[in-house]
């Protein structure tokens, strides 16, 4: 059976499942650490979460962690595959007169990503990733979700740069659907920061919010040592001494805490903004293969938080959340029958503001499928 058929019967099932992905969540509830998502945090989310499909549940979804900080408090993220009943959700999102134009510009951007014969579609697919900003403190009423593309079909290699930045522009104005019109300074920031790119490395993603203070966000990946980020730093004219991050990131690595670094940028039409996150992600991470989801497993990330524990750099409950959180596959029976829920780290993330390394994060997800779609190593794993 192919792999979108198996994804349609999680849907069918998941929507016969819960209400909402909220109400799915609130049955998912013991699962999910108190100490990482709690209290008006965790009601805010629901709130949000409520006015989602619960089916969005057949495709990987979760949280933003920030482990820095005591609060249990964690955004939201989810992903949206054109094509799946999650999504005509969203296209439904943008009709009528009355529309907000955020979500009519984002119900435009799922019908082009299933338009097979659009140059974004073959690009990028047709999954993309929405992200909420969740505020516990507020009146219920939550921003638009900033949108991220992901050019996984067609990747950006950097070795291809002064040939692919026409491609380069169609994401570009696929993000830019979702919100505003790209000045072209901002164009070319982005372009140089491509042209700035080694070879073997790639962008990993652009989106934007468009409920915060405008840019881009850009995402590069393909690096393997600190020393691959601090060239590629210097190239790209990130403004401030790299010291705390190079320091930060060769620890790390003497440990052997990372497989692969991602660098992820706030570009702006006068420069880069003052943040630089560093995305760690696992040598054998959960990724969907041939069909078949592969787990994380605790062991992919020892490194990396012992080293935040040595460093006091996190929160000493949330650390210990997070090395509980991945879980291997665990069989549920709900009302409409088996379903397969998968949890792992889909990365983690040092944040510097200008100079200093001040923000730990991890990205946590949680996936509910068929056992047949989970596939023969998930079922082993039961």
């Amino acid at each position: 059976m192919p792999i979108e058929d198996r994804w349609m019967d999680t849907e069918e099932r998941l929507f016969s499942e819960a209400s909402s992905l909220g109400d799915l969540l609130e049955q998912l509830r013991s699962r999910i650490s108190h100490a990482l998502v709690g209290g008006a945090s965790w009601e805010a989310l629901l709130k949000c979460a409520s006015d989602l499909p619960s089916t969005l549940a057949a495709f990987p979804f979760g949280f933003e962690v920030p482990l820095h900080e005591q609060r249990p408090h964690a955004d939201f993220g989810v992903s949206v595959v054109s094509g799946s009943q999650s999504a005509r959700h969203f296209q439904n999102l943008g009709n009528g007169n009355d529309t907000d134009p955020v979500l009519a510009g984002l119900a435009r951007l799922v019908r082009e990503k299933g338009r097979e014969d659009s140059l974004l579609h073959r690009i990028t697919g047709r999954k993309m990733l929405l992200e909420y900003d969740i505020d516990p403190s507020g009146d219920g009423l939550h921003p638009a979700p900033g949108a991220f593309l992901y050019p996984t079909e067609k990747p950006l290699y950097g070795r291809d740069a002064s040939r692919r930045l026409e491609d380069l522009g169609v994401v570009l104005d696929g993000v830019a659907a979702t919100g505003w019109d790209w000045d072209a300074r901002e164009r070319r920031q982005v372009e140089r920061l491509y042209l700035a790119l080694q070879p073997e490395a790639r962008i990993l993603s652009l989106g934007a919010f468009p409920c915060r203070t405008r840019g881009i966000r850009l995402a590069v990946t393909g690096f393997q040592t600190s020393g691959e980020v601090m060239t590629f730093l210097e190239r790209a004219g990130w403004p401030w001494p790299p010291t705390s991050v190079e320091a930060t990131l060769a620890h790390l690595e003497a440990r052997d805490g990372f497989g692969t670094i991602a660098v992820h940028l706030d570009v702006r039409s006068g420069g880069l903004g003052p943040k630089l996150g560093l995305g760690l992600y696992a040598r054998d991470m959960s990724w969907l293969q041939g069909g078949r989801y592969w787990l994380d497993t605790p062991s992919n990330w020892t490194a990396f938080i012992e080293s935040m524990r040595e460093g006091r750099l996190a929160v000493p409950d949330k650390l210990a959340a997070l090395e509980n959180w991945s879980s291997g596959a665990e069989l549920l029976f709900g009302r409409s029958g088996r379903f397969v829920l998968v949890r792992g780290v889909h990365h983690v993330k040092l944040v510097a503001t200008e100079d200093r390394v001040d923000q730990v994060k991890a990205y946590v997800f949680l996936l509910m499928c068929s056992p047949e779609q989970a596939g023969p190593t998930s079922a082993e794993l039961l």
